[in-house]
């Protein structure tokens, strides 16, 4: 892979948001992940642009306006409204199209849906599960672009994901 140095930039800050969306899927709280996904998906946005790859920065500016209003959504009144699942849902489709360039931009596009509707759930154990919709497809994308942090990151992912399920679940007495 011949790399320039907007590239290395890039695949850099993939790595940095790697970590950090790893150790996210490791917090006990739903409010603690969605600090630690909202700040690595702005390194993973800024990684996207560096390599190219606009549909996975539109959508990824999405994921920035997404995880704030979900954030938000236990305390404040305007982040409670039901609309906000279906209107980010719409952002996301429409990211997907702004950036679209080929068939392999609806892999991130679907699972942003899934990554969209997860973040949305209060329950955090549902929300990993649904995660685990999203993680294969960006995955795939990730090794198409190629982005070394995104394809590591989803890889790791899964597995953080399946280990925090086990951690967290509920133990019938």
């Amino acid at each position: 892979m011949d790399l320039n140095i907007f590239d290395l930039l890039g695949q850099i800050l993939s790595i940095i948001a790697m970590g950090l969306t790893i150790f996210s899927f490791q917090m006990k709280k739903r409010k603690q992940i969605l600090i630690f996904q909202t700040v690595g998906t702005g390194f993973f946005l800024a990684s996207f642009l560096l390599l190219g790859s606009w549909t996975a920065a539109c959508l990824n500016i999405v994921f920035l306006v997404r995880n704030i209003i979900f954030y938000f959504g236990e305390d404040k009144k305007w982040a409670k409204h039901p609309i906000w699942l279906p209107v980010i849902l719409a952002a996301v489709i429409g990211a997907g199209a702004l950036g679209y360039a080929s068939p392999l931009d609806l892999l991130p596009v679907i699972g942003s849906i899934f990554g969209t509707v997860a973040t949305y759930m209060k329950n955090e154990n549902t929300f990993r599960l649904l995660k685990l919709g999203d993680s294969p497809l960006w995955l795939a994308y990730n090794a198409a672009i190629p982005s070394i942090g995104g394809v590591v990151c989803e890889v790791f992912n899964i597995i953080s994901i399946i280990v925090a399920l086990i951690r967290y679940r509920k133990k019938k007495v």
